[in-house]
């Protein structure tokens, strides 16, 4: 097959949808089909004749420009029938769309005008994000009023519900919500298949559905394969960079510092609860973001802020360390859609302390980890009692390792393979995609 992924997020960002679409091309490669990457360039001017950045022609990427509505989104600059052309040109049989935003919706014009069978991947809690990022809403209006509309096909209950989206309701934040969620249902709906990456998405999708806009939602965590583990040299010299001694006990957090993380709840359950009754207890943040800055000051107001680590961003490829230095891994985020950290986490064998008990599929309450209420204290009792258990933790990190390992990408894309099997039959039997665009 050849098969096109449309990402608004791609190298040198790194995040969450980044490390799907790398793992998505290598694992799809290997087992023989052609893959097309389309992206932003991070720049106005790509230089397409740089093979690291480009592939040798399968990373196709668009010009654009860093921010418009939070640090780590581009917006991307291209005009319409001139990549359109080059779409076809390429005579994809799959259209694997991760975002709902610039580049993913020319994949979906591009399904729509050259009758290309496509996937809608629900990857990023739109709907709880906007409430950390409320300056979003011009470009969710843009996204409902003039993007959407130039890709899909729209009847008139479609215009009628896009109408809808311009009258102001009470709140930036429930304003934002309501249009992501009338957005995101018309969109899937055109879609041929949609995949939600856990049971919290798949309800949350199928919450949003009526007798107008339904679609059947494929449940598919993501493969996460485990990091390389690390040499005792790596552990000794992490351990004396950041005065982490093999006596102490330590619990904490990898991945993204963003607001919407819900870190907070850390510094203050270690603060009110841990940090007094373990000792030896430190807490331990792995990773950088906007956030960070909030979160070393709340740090240094702590009563032990010398306990409290910030390591900064790491080389995915070099987290090994940093998580066979955990004791306990924590996962406070209640807007993921699946957490690609907890199945490398789960990987390290490590028990794992969350509060979206939907999230993932390799933490199970009381076998390979606690869930809690999203309160300090609630977070403070599941996680000291790992802290002051060696063979719970043992225990719980030996499930923790096998349900993980149940969830490679070489096992999860055997299935998206078969997905994209199953709606390129389904096409050749009907065409689907009826809309002449143009140009």
């Amino acid at each position: 097959m050849r098969i096109g992924l449309f990402t608004d997020f791609y190298r040198p960002s790194i995040n969450g949808v980044v490390f799907v679409v790398e793992s998505l091309k290598r694992e799809l490669e290997a087992l023989g089909h052609e893959v097309f990457v389309f992206c932003p360039a991070k720049q106005i001017f790509p230089d397409r004749k740089d093979e690291k950045l480009n592939d040798n022609g399968h990373i196709i990427r668009f010009p654009s420009l860093k921010g418009a509505f939070f640090d780590d989104y581009d917006t991307s600059i291209f005009f319409p029938p001139y990549e359109l052309a080059k779409i076809k040109k390429l005579n994809l049989d799959v259209i694997h769309v991760f975002t709902p935003s610039q580049v993913g919706l020319i994949g979906v014009r591009a399904a729509y005008k050259y009758d290309i069978p496509f996937v809608m991947q629900h990857s990023t809690d739109m709907y709880e994000y906007v409430e950390h990022y409320p300056a979003v809403l011009p470009g969710i209006l843009a996204l409902g009023g003039i993007i959407f509309p130039l890709s899909v096909k729209l009847d008139g209950r479609d215009l009628k519900e896009i109408v809808k989206l311009y009258r102001p309701h009470r709140g930036v934040t429930k304003w934002n919500r309501y249009i992501v969620e009338k957005v995101i249902t018309m969109l899937y709906s055109k879609a041929d298949a949609v995949i939600a990456l856990s049971k919290k998405s798949q309800e949350q999708l199928g919450s949003w559905m009526n007798d107008d806009y339904n679609y059947q939602i494929d449940l598919m965590p993501n493969g996460v394969n485990a990091l390389p583990r690390p040499t005792e040299a790596q552990l000794t010299e992490f351990r004396k960079a950041w005065g982490v001694n093999k006596t102490d006990e330590v619990f904490g957090f990898v991945g993204r510092l963003a607001e919407e993380k819900n870190l907070p709840i850390l510094i203050k359950a270690f603060d009110k609860y841990i940090a007094k009754e373990r000792p030896k207890s430190k807490l331990l943040f792995v990773g950088d973001f906007e956030f960070r800055e909030a979160l070393e000051a709340m740090a240094a107001d702590s009563k032990y802020s010398d306990r409290i680590i910030f390591t900064g961003a790491m080389p995915r490829e070099e987290l090994g360390v940093a998580y066979e230095v955990l004791d306990v891994f924590c996962f406070p985020s209640l807007k993921d859609t699946q957490g690609w950290v907890l199945h490398e986490a789960a990987h390290a064998s490590l028990p794992i302390v969350i509060i979206d008990q939907k999230v993932s599929e390799v933490v199970r309450d009381g076998e390979s980890g606690v869930f809690v209420k999203n309160s300090p204290k609630s977070m403070a009792d599941g996680i000291i009692s790992l802290l002051k258990s060696p063979k719970k933790r043992q225990d719980f990190g030996a499930v923790s390792k096998s349900l993980a390992s149940t969830f490679t990408e070489t096992n999860q894309v055997k299935k998206l393979e078969k997905l994209y099997r199953r709606i390129i039959a389904d096409s050749a039997t009907s065409s689907h995609h009826d809309l002449d665009l143009g140009a």
